[in-house]
C-alpha cells in the first residue's frame, strides 16, 4: 500500500522540479565572454543580434542592487534569476520574448556602466580611469 505513494510522491516532486528548472532563464557566458572582447577592442556601441541567433522582443539591462521585483516590473516579466540586489560588479541583461525571458547575461562593470538603445544595442558608458 505504501509502495504506489512513494512513488506518486517521487513523480508529482520530480515533476514540480522538472517544472522550475524549465522555467527558469539561462545564463549565457559565451555572449558575455564575446561582449566583453569587444568593449576589450574598445567599442561602445554593441549590436546583440550579431552576437546571438536568440529572438526577443524587449531587453533590458540591469544593474547593481536592482531586485528581482524591479526587473517584473520594469519589463512585465516573471523573474527568476536572483542575486542581481548584492551583485556591485555585474550589470545583468534581460532578454525577454512575449513576457517570457529567455536568457540572461552578465557582464563586468569594470568597463563602465550599461545601457539599450533601440532594443538592439548595449551602450557602453565607460569609466574614466
Amino acid at each position: 500500500m505504501k509502495k504506489p505513494i512513494y512513488t506518486i510522491l517521487i513523480i508529482t516532486f520530480t515533476s514540480l522540479l522538472g517544472l522550475y528548472i524549465w522555467e527558469k532563464e539561462t545564463e549565457d557566458p559565451i555572449t558575455s565572454g564575446e561582449i566583453h572582447a569587444l568593449i576589450q577592442q574598445g567599442e561602445t556601441q554593441i549590436d546583440l543580434t550579431k552576437l546571438t541567433d536568440l529572438e526577443w522582443t524587449e531587453i533590458g539591462a540591469f544593474g547593481p542592487y536592482t531586485t528581482d521585483e524591479m526587473i517584473e516590473d520594469s519589463m512585465g516579466v516573471k523573474f527568476l534569476f536572483g542575486g542581481i540586489d548584492v551583485m556591485e560588479t555585474k550589470f545583468l541583461l534581460v532578454f525577454a520574448k512575449d513576457k517570457k525571458v529567455v536568457k540572461t547575461v552578465s557582464i563586468s562593470r569594470e568597463y563602465g556602466d550599461y545601457s539599450i538603445k533601440d532594443n538592439q544595442f548595449l551602450i557602453v558608458n565607460k569609466v574614466n580611469n
